[in-house]
């Protein structure tokens, strides 16, 4: 359903131009980036039980459909996108060569084996994301593999089994691996194309319209829903405050955890880049997030390594294992992207290394590197699968609760909890803007109160090599405050590693009318005194507490 859809709407794009196709591939990297739960949430409220269209719609949005439903809204952008960039292969002689070729001996013949290798990795790509799916499946409480491995997981901390239950979510993504890895894959151009009225003519008016017609409908069910469900809500309004005051803790561990992840994702890229393991890397992004947990409990969750699993180290852990993918391809293509020349230009005048990178290679490379940070940021603030079986205590993020409260139709709490989320999201892009408006504000000032270079002297300095790197990838913010950034992210790990850990005493005090104090009984695990998400609490006439857990124990 996802590829027939994306390519109806790859029909439609490929003949429009630039300023409308530019504005349809933001909208569809828009559906593609929506966080899933927010996409659950929306259609729960006009689906569900007691939706507000179940009365003209009777569709079980419960059930197998509904998933397949809601995984191909966010998914048909993948097709999209692989569509277009092989399609830009088309040269004129191809679209002028036959005039009769048009309609569907147009798609046929010339389409179709142009897009037949980007539509063939289209399909993998997408039934691994929507096989190794969790949220979407665990919300509507659709039984798949990763709901099951968790579920069973959960209950008997049954490491071999869940290796077993996990074999059919590894297979896929390595096929995937092994048949496209080696491939190039290209993406579609922003820039205008001559073709786009031949291309719109040889597809004939009654095709563009249906496909255009397509392109509407999926724009509106995949972005359109969800957003006018989230900002029209006005129990939502009402809810927004005091879901604020109650998830301030949530807010920032959701931040905290993102841009450090983020952080540590490009800097071990950085590092790493000449070593020949992105093919590798790919795996864990692929595999879902639970068998990841798994991992991180077997490997961890053991001497000398508790203290560290029982901190925020484990959920950094994770995450930069799963997502160093984005960081490491990123700065690999970002570096073999250097103009050499201007390398060359800079040794021959006496640059040291620091000086080739803060001068040369950090103009060329900093978009990628930020667009790679910010993808890599926007995947771990909506991420819930890889964290929710390690979690540290008091380290919950706002992903996780608004996945438990999904489970119990607090729509408006997490209406709420969703929009904090999306300003989240939008705090790097603010973050950036400032910067770049301060860099630009410092770069003038030098330019009135020029100095001159006392490191080396030529013909070509390094600071018009540096303007020319600029040229080439657009003017960055100033080095000075991405090092004080740095150090905030590495004093945040310190804090993060220290406030999210177990309290060694167990209990503190409050200020409360009716409590003194609150103590912390047993830690997490399947043994005695051990516990594995507490469900419920009893007590009987001698004042014994007993506790249910997940797994069926009453202790």
């Amino acid at each position: 359903m996802a590829m027939t859809l994306g390519f109806a709407a790859a029909l439609w794009l490929n003949g429009l131009k630039r300023r409308w196709r530019n504005r349809f591939l933001a909208l569809a990297a828009l559906a593609l980036a929506l966080p899933p739960f927010l996409v659950c949430n929306s259609w729960l409220h006009f689906l569900g039980l007691t939706g507000t269209w179940r009365v003209w719609l009777p569709f079980n949005i419960y059930s197998l459909n509904g998933t397949v439903l809601i995984l191909s809204l966010m998914l048909w952008p993948i097709t999209l996108m692989m569509l277009l960039g092989a399609w830009q292969r088309l040269e004129p002689a191809q679209l002028e060569a036959e005039p009769a070729l048009a309609g569907s001996a147009f798609i046929r013949w010339l389409l179709w084996p142009l897009g037949r290798r980007a539509l063939s990795l289209a399909a993998i790509l997408t039934f691994v994301l929507a096989l190794n799916n969790f949220a979407v499946p665990a919300i509507l409480q659709v039984k798949v593999f990763p709901a099951e491995l968790w579920v069973s997981f959960n209950t008997t901390f049954n490491y071999a089994e869940a290796m077993k239950l996990s074999c059919p979510l590894v297979i896929a993504p390595l096929v995937l691996l092994l048949a496209f890895g080696r491939r190039h894959i290209s993406w579609p151009n922003l820039e205008e194309h001559a073709l786009a009225s031949v291309f719109r003519c040889r597809l004939g008016a009654g095709l563009s319209r249906w496909s255009g017609a397509i392109m509407l409908l999926i724009s509106v069910l995949s972005v359109g829903v969800p957003l006018t469900e989230l900002f029209t809500t006005a129990k939502m309004w009402t809810e927004f405050l005091p879901t604020l005051a109650a998830g301030t803790n949530a807010c920032w561990h959701s931040f905290l955890f993102a841009a450090l992840t983020a952080t540590l994702v490009l800097i071990v890229g950085l590092v790493t880049w000449r070593w020949p393991i992105g093919l590798a890397l790919w795996l864990p992004f692929f595999v879902p997030g639970i068998l990841l947990g798994i991992f991180a409990i077997y490997a961890l969750n053991r001497f000398p390594f508790t203290p560290f699993y029982q901190s925020a180290g484990v959920v950094l852990f994770a995450f930069t294992l799963r997502y160093l993918a984005i960081g490491w391809n990123a700065a690999a293509f970002a570096f073999r992207s250097v103009d050499c020349d201007l390398t060359d230009a800079g040794r021959l005048c006496g640059a040291s290394r620091w000086q080739l990178w803060r001068h040369v290679q950090w103009p060329q490379t900093a978009p990628q590197l930020a667009a790679a940070w910010y993808v890599t940021y926007l995947f771990c603030l909506w991420d819930v699968e890889s964290i929710v079986l390690i979690w540290p205590p008091g380290g919950e993020t706002l992903a996780l609760r608004v996945f438990n409260l999904l489970h119990y139709g607090h729509n408006a709490q997490v209406n709420a909890l969703c929009l904090l989320l999306l300003m989240l999201a939008l705090l790097p892009l603010i973050l950036w803007a400032t910067l770049r408006w301060l860099g630009t504000v410092r770069n003038s000032r030098a330019r009135l109160d020029p100095r001159p270079s006392s490191s080396f002297s030529s013909s070509k300095n390094i600071r018009e090599i540096e303007d020319e790197g600029r040229g080439r990838s657009g003017r960055w913010g100033s080095p000075h405050l991405t090092k004080r950034l740095f150090g905030i992210l590495l004093l945040g790990v310190s804090l993060l590693l220290a406030g999210c850990g177990e309290n060694p005493s167990r209990e503190t005090s409050i200020n409360k009318r009716f409590f003194s104090s609150v103590q912390v009984i047993g830690t997490r695990g399947a043994g005695t005194g051990e516990f594995n998400k507490p469900r419920s609490v009893a007590l009987d006439t001698n004042d014994n507490l007993y506790v249910l857990d997940m797994t069926g124990r009453v202790q």
